[in-house]
């Protein structure tokens, strides 16, 4: 029966005259092209070093920012705010980095705190996340374990039995008397996708029978009678009823897709007036071919899809006579506009510690030599996440541009399966389905942008001094960084002041600390912008649509080896970061000279240089006498943690003869000073902070007298080169050192060129003991 009505169907069509486009307002066309343009201009995709990490480790991250139209690198942002949340919604870790030339380079150090589970890392950038409540927000799922060995993380608890069945008419609507592709999407209760049969009944009679071709999606063709009562009856006996058939509308047909055009018929209830419409195909947001004509029945629009310069989701929206959009269709284009990264060890197997080379050649789809800007890492398979399906290519071209989460979304990007365009397209009409919501009146404010790239503030002061002015005059500020070094800023004379982009990588280390040069007196204040309370405050208001996979599929493939071990059979782990009971927090050099001068300046504690008491360290221990004939020369000051002897006297009036005191009780003790939160320590010297440049670090990378050593080398992660730039034959090595794990390793290298192509390679090889 389907296969009679489809028959039907193109019979109905192909009789149709080819369509001419006529001539489009222009002034339309720039007044809807002005309404994309305060979508966000950027996107930010996050490269990871590997999938899982072990507590203690450090997470290596390049961030692309890309221009959100052509994906060629933006340098329209200057600074990346990166977050690390868990599960609960809780942030763990936050600091700011700075991005050149549309890339940013850092790590995250993995606490020791940390409990098991998933973790979202997150990226803002000022032009890349507006506030507003419909946007992507940039995000990359790691995973966290104690012991790669003892990965304790359970399998999520799928609802079987809960079934989830939509119904997505093609373009928008069921229209009555007009043949219609009718798309469904099965799922369970966690989203996953289900296999089902069903058959489409018309009263009580089946009309149509069908299934699921792939995920749990599929699609069918019918027209529909309002008149008539309809039902869909799954095979495991659920029953659903079809979307409201309208007496009055139009639907969007996409008729036919080659390498050349795509086809769309365009068809309005019978007895219609006849009345000009309009079709608007753009590619995030950037329009890109219009056709104009007058419907009476039916029209065939042919768009040549040489219009279209970039790989991508089209979006062609239908408007009626009156500008209004009455449907919508996604179309899937250009699949091989991408860069092909070939990426090759120079041997399948190697022995451990052994040099190893990867070669990369990079090219276009027609196979001319690219130069790429690209970021490559090695590491032990068992760190691979299966439960994270996301690449460069997915997550670019395909999550960040529709709602919802997405099954295995690199199915669609890998050329081995046949059907993956006929796939996309079927993702496309139901995921991407959106009953044309097309209302730009609530989008984001593009010119008025909540991030800064600077620090930003506002000095004030709370009194001044008789006969002086303080306000309405341009005020020095002090800027400091973590390691101590200084530079100075003027506040203008409404109290304004700007830390810019080029002083904070001067300062990178974490913090900058500003002090106001105005004196006390004044009493003055500084109230600072913390852009990341206001990140947290809108991305609580965000749905975070993040890609999946088949629980299953978690454990496939994972093959642990051994660990490597000591020849005392001491089990060598990734990583160790050795930490004591400290009294003190650890602090950076500007931090710990303001304690150090706390310590001095407000310690009225001393040591005698002469019988070596201490003094004033507990009550009733604090006095000093000439004690075993003491001269009490000299003080100094304590040092934290060192033993010391205290006294305790008592005295009685003298009479002349003798001395007038005792020594009733004798302690040792270990001095410790004062503790002074930072916070006080900040306070006591009328300092600000805020976060600056994160500190920067570089990956390790034995060299060959490190490899001659006999220390045990259990490194997981074998490389990582964040900025490999291929020449013009476009190719590229890297090499480095196996350590003593005997495993699998994954090599993987994704990066961009210059022209907006996106690519993305991986390759395999073994480490073995000879």
């Amino acid at each position: 029966m389907k296969s009679i009505l489809l028959t039907i169907f193109l019979l109905t069509y192909t009789c149709l005259p080819c369509f001419c486009q006529q001539a489009v307002d222009e002034a339309w066309v720039a007044s809807i092209d002005k309404e994309y343009a305060v979508f966000p201009s950027e996107l930010i995709y996050l490269q990871v070093s590997k999938g899982i990490y072990e507590i203690g480790e450090d997470l290596w991250f390049k961030a692309y920012q890309l221009n959100a139209q052509s994906f060629g690198l933006s340098d329209q942002s200057k600074t990346l705010y990166l977050q690390m949340i868990n599960c609960e919604d809780s942030i763990v870790w936050q600091e700011k980095y700075p991005v050149e030339n549309g890339m940013a380079f850092g790590h995250v150090y993995v606490s020791e705190k940390l409990s098991e589970g998933d973790y979202f890392l997150e990226a803002y950038t000022r032009h890349s996340f507006h506030n507003d409540t419909t946007g992507i927000i940039s995000s990359r799922k790691i995973r966290v374990v104690k012991n790669i060995a003892h990965d304790s993380q359970q399998p999520e608890n799928i609802e079987k039995d809960r079934l989830q069945f939509d119904l997505f008419p093609e373009g928008g609507n069921l229209v009555s008397g007009l043949p219609s592709r009718v798309a469904f999407k099965a799922t369970n209760g966690r989203g996953y996708p289900v296999a089902v049969k069903g058959t489409l009944y018309q009263g009580d009679a089946p009309v149509i029978r069908f299934e699921s071709r792939h995920d749990g999606m599929g699609a069918f063709f019918f027209t529909p009678d309002s008149e008539k009562k309809y039902r869909i009856e799954l095979d495991n006996g659920a029953k659903y009823s079809l979307p409201e058939i309208y007496l009055q509308g139009m639907t969007l047909c996409l008729f036919k897709q080659d390498k050349k055009h795509l086809e769309f018929f365009i068809s309005q209830a019978e007895g219609s007036p006849a009345q000009e419409i309009c079709l608007l195909g753009q590619i995030r947001g950037m329009i890109c071919c219009v056709a104009k004509g007058v419907l009476k029945d039916r029209l065939k629009i042919k768009m040549p899809l040489n219009e279209f310069p970039y790989q991508g989701i089209v979006e062609f929206t239908l408007f009626n006579g009156n500008m209004q959009p009455v449907a919508e269709r996604l179309v899937y284009v250009n699949p091989e506009k991408k860069m092909r990264i070939k990426i090759e060890p120079d041997k399948k197997t190697y022995a451990i510690r052994e040099k190893a080379t990867l070669k990369i050649k990079v090219t276009d789809e027609n196979g001319r030599p690219l130069k790429t800007n690209l970021g490559i890492s090695v590491f032990d398979k068992a760190y691979d996440n299966p439960a994270d399906p996301v690449n460069i290519l997915t997550h670019c071209y395909l999550s960040s541009q529709v709602r919802g989460k997405i099954h295995n979304p690199l199915y669609y990007f890998d050329d081995k399966n046949k059907d993956r365009m006929s796939a996309m397209d079927l993702l496309l009409l139901t995921q991407g389905w959106r009953r044309y919501v097309w209302n730009i009146e609530n989008a984001p404010d593009h010119e008025n942008l909540f991030l800064s790239d600077e620090i930003m503030g506002i000095q004030s002061v709370g009194s001044k001094k008789k006969g002086k002015k303080a306000q309405g005059t341009e005020q020095l500020i002090q800027i400091s960084g973590a390691e101590g070094n200084s530079m100075y800023i003027w506040a203008d004379s409404t109290g304004s002041f700007t830390v810019g982009t080029d002083m904070l990588k001067e300062l990178r280390g974490g913090y900058v600390y500003l002090k106001p040069m105005l004196s006390n007196e004044y009493k003055p204040k500084l109230e600072i912008e913390d852009c990341f309370a206001q990140i947290d405050s809108i991305r609580k208001k965000k749905s975070r649509y993040y890609p999946s996979a088949e629980p299953e599929q978690d454990e496939n493939g994972l093959i642990l080896d051994l660990p490597v071990v000591s020849s005392d059979s001491t089990v060598l782990l990734d990583g160790v970061t050795v930490t004591g009971k400290a009294r003190r927090a650890f602090r950076d050099k500007f931090m710990g000279r303001l304690d150090s001068l706390a310590q001095k300046d407000l310690n009225n504690i001393w040591v005698c240089n002469s019988c070596g008491l201490l003094l004033n360290y507990k009550p009733g221990y604090d006095g000093h006498h000439a004690v075993n004939g003491c001269r009490a020369d000299s003080m100094s000051r304590p040092v934290d943690g060192q033993t010391y002897r205290i006294a305790k006297f008592e005295h009685f009036q003298s009479s002349g003869v003798g001395i007038p005191f005792r020594v009733i009780d004798e302690q040792l003790v270990v001095y410790h000073g004062p503790l002074y939160s930072e916070a006080e320590l900040l306070r006591m010297n009328n300092i600000w902070r805020a976060k600056g440049y994160y500190a920067e670090r570089e990956f390790y990378k034995p060299d060959e007298i490190d490899m001659q050593l006999s220390t045990p080398d259990a490194r997981n992660t074998l490389l990582w080169e964040p900025s490999v730039i291929t020449d013009e034959k476009g190719e590229a090595e890297v090499t480095f050192f196996c350590s003593d794990i005997n495993t699998g390793f994954i090599g993987v290298a994704e990066g961009v060129d210059g022209t907006g192509l996106l690519g993305s390679g991986k390759c395999e090889f073994r480490v073995i003991r000879k």
